[in-house]
């Protein structure tokens, strides 16, 4: 036990020096395209091509991804392949990963591009409200990616099939009614030949909302942890995180949209640039943009802590067994190395949810309560 805390202690190190680091050269390689004008090249290049102003958009995006993904890939290929290896996280080949790492370069850069062409839409034709624009088409874009996500981006990367054990099907569906969601189908998301990880979630907007169960957890778990994983997942649902999330991520978009764009035409003329849909200032808007968003990460992390939390009540709430809920988080933080008891300051940049040590520790006094409760 000692020793498996120890070497999640470490994996959390790790993956969070790693996310420094992309942090810090992800800035980096803004300020170096900026100031050295090679974003200036590159527009050059794209209006010889072109005369078509969203088609030099698209061939600028293009090149930005690629330079982009060409220079975070030895980083990528640590994080993603030899670290999870290195700690017997990951059942993946090398040709695997590199097949998984293409399909999700070319969805990224699909999604680049058509967020991307809409931006400049918006900066072309409303440079003066732009800002209010954007959010409107991310809250769009984020609703339709949430409806398509289950049933065509998911399939892209994993297998999904309902769950075949029927026994357990019917327990999981019958909670569903307790709690008066009509789910009427379980699904199992492949992840065993990708990783030794277990995970569950919800996925989708409306018709296409599905809860999802590993075939890493449903292989490890009893049925009555799997239950509490499945009671957890199912309180997002009912409780309507997912919308309220989304709205939270409207009112944090439009201030940060708003923000960009006060901070973006008072720094144009700093760096050169006339107009505010000159596409090689594409990367002073990114940096802007990024140093905004990591101003509000403590605040979105405490609130999806928070809803987590809600969740985690919910759960306890509505399953009889309450000890294996404590068990199942148990097995789930030794399973995926997650560090027990990180530090404070690591819980409020890096955690969307709470804790090991904190979950099991109220999920222990609402054991307590029952306990107390049957007794008397």
């Amino acid at each position: 036990m000692e020793e498996t805390s120890a070497q999640a202690k470490e994996y959390s190190r790790q993956k969070i020096h790693l996310a420094i680091y992309r942090l810090l050269l992800t800035l980096l390689f803004l300020m170096v395209i900026l100031l050295s004008g090679a974003s200036l090249f590159w527009r050059s290049v794209v209006v010889d091509w072109t005369q078509n102003f969203y088609i030099q958009v698209g061939l600028y995006l293009v090149v930005f991804n690629l330079v982009y993904d060409l220079i975070f890939l030895g980083l990528d290929f640590y994080g993603g392949f030899l670290l999870e290896h290195k700690f017997l996280l990951s059942n993946q080949t090398i040709l695997d990963w590199i097949k998984q790492g293409i399909k999700k370069c070319l969805l990224s850069l699909a999604l680049c591009i058509v967020a991307g062409e809409m931006l400049y839409v918006f900066l072309r034709h409303f440079p003066k409200t732009w800002w209010l624009l954007v959010t409107a088409g991310w809250f769009l874009l984020t609703v339709v990616l949430g409806k398509i996500t289950p049933v065509l981006i998911i399939p892209l990367f994993y297998k999904c099939n309902t769950l075949s054990n029927e026994s357990l099907k019917q327990t999981l569906l019958d909670l569903c009614t307790t709690c008066g969601v009509g789910i009427k189908r379980v699904f199992e998301i492949k992840l065993s030949k990708e990783t030794r990880k277990a995970n569950a979630a919800v996925a989708g907007f409306g018709k296409s909302k599905r809860i999802l169960l590993s075939d890493t957890l449903l292989r490890n778990y009893s049925d009555d942890e799997i239950k509490s994983v499945f009671a957890h997942e199912l309180a997002h649902v009912c409780l309507r995180h997912t919308w309220k999330i989304l709205v939270f991520g409207v009112f944090l978009s439009l201030i940060s949209f708003y923000l960009a764009y006060v901070s973006f035409n008072k720094s144009l003329g700093f760096f050169g640039f006339k107009q505010v849909y000159d596409i090689a200032a594409f990367p002073l808007l990114a940096l802007i943009l990024l140093l905004i968003g990591l101003v509000f990460i403590p605040l979105q992390n405490g609130f999806l802590r928070y809803l987590e939390k809600k969740a985690d009540m919910f759960a306890l709430s509505h399953i009889r067994n309450k000890e294996s809920f404590i068990s199942m988080l148990k097995k789930l933080g030794e399973q995926n190395l997650s560090d027990p008891a990180p530090g404070k300051l690591v819980r409020i940049l890096f955690y969307t949810h709470p804790s090991i040590s904190e979950r099991t520790g109220y999920a222990g006094k609402e054991n307590e309560k029952t306990s107390l409760n049957n007794n008397s």
